[in-house]
């Protein structure tokens, strides 16, 4: 009789109790004053109250695809599944609640303004917004069928909104009305904006492009991106602007240039979610359970040498 050798399932159970796994991927990160919420995919939801040293690992009952999370100034999060709800946290991201939208459309983005007011945008120029952290909702549409997928309040009255077709809108009034400005262009479909104030903002998209407006979206101008990887998530770490993407890549706005970071990394696929943390950090996620907290200092200063090089050349 053959004999088999013993079964071993220490590394397996070992994987189980690790917070992040090969098999995971987290699409979008939120932080404020020190806690952490990362979501993805089967209601996937890490949580950390220590800026990262350590986390808690929950997936939500019924396992939402969960494609965004937003942080509040009252430290309340809401994750946004793809199926139409909400989830809440009021205590730090360790338990959550699923609410309504009480829409048919896809939602695609979700943020929380300076008032802790939730918004949501998504298809057919939907624009959402709820005052009682989502169990009521007000809805604004301009009735046209364009795909809004990002929104950013730059005050407590303006806010940004861009989706396909290169649209952007704009409001002044804290939401009450929504103006559709000149499209930034008509076959541009941006990924993700951010604006520094109400005139200078970017846009990211597929095969390296960046666009920049000075004059608040009035119009816009290519930057430079010396690549051709897709780029999805931007974030604002100190006076540096970065970009995350394919292969793994994170690109930053250095003086009016944008170079290739040298992170460290091995990271063989994309980058999908990028946010800023305290300590000048930044935290980086993605699939095959891709998750880094990075030294802005350390890796703009590593990247150093390469944009002397690059300024050298020119000269």
């Amino acid at each position: 009789m053959a004999c088999e050798a013993p079964l071993v399932l220490d590394e397996v159970e070992k994987s189980k109790q690790a917070f992040a796994r090969r098999t995971d991927t987290f699409l979008a990160v939120g932080a404020n004053a020190g806690n952490i919420v990362v979501v993805g995919s089967h209601g996937l939801v890490l949580s950390s109250n220590d800026d990262g040293e350590s986390w808690q690992r929950q997936e939500l009952p019924g396992w939402p695809a969960l494609i965004d999370v937003t942080a509040c100034n009252n430290r309340n999060f809401a994750a946004l599944s793809f199926e139409g709800d909400i989830w809440v946290s009021e205590d730090e991201g360790r338990s959550w609640e699923a609410r309504k939208l009480g829409t048919e459309e896809s939602p695609q983005a979700i943020t929380c303004d300076s008032s802790n007011r939730l918004w949501v945008v998504g298809a057919f120029t939907t624009i959402l917004n709820s005052e009682d952290l989502g169990n009521n909702w007000s809805l604004f549409t301009t009735d046209e069928d364009i795909i809004l997928n990002t929104i950013q309040f730059i005050s407590d009255t303006e806010a940004f909104v861009s989706g396909e077709f290169g649209t952007l809108m704009k409001t002044t009034d804290a939401g009450a009305s929504w103006e559709t400005l000149p499209p930034m262009e008509e076959d541009f479909y941006p990924q993700d904006i951010h604006f520094d104030d109400s005139l200078n903002g970017w846009a990211i998209g597929l095969i390296g492009a960046i666009l920049h407006t000075d004059d608040g979206g009035q119009s816009w101008h290519r930057q430079e991106s010396n690549t051709f990887v897709s780029l999805f998530r931007l974030t604002k770490s100190r006076q540096y602007l970065f970009a995350v993407g394919g292969q793994g890549k994170i690109f930053c706005l250095i003086g009016d240039k944008w170079k290739e970071i040298n992170h460290g990394k091995n990271i063989r696929l994309y980058l999908g979610g990028i946010e800023t943390l305290q300590n000048k950090k930044v935290i980086v996620t993605g699939p095959a359970g891709t998750l880094h907290i990075l030294s802005v200092d350390e890796i703009v200063d590593r990247s150093t040498p390469m944009v002397a090089l690059d300024n050298n050349m020119e000269g």
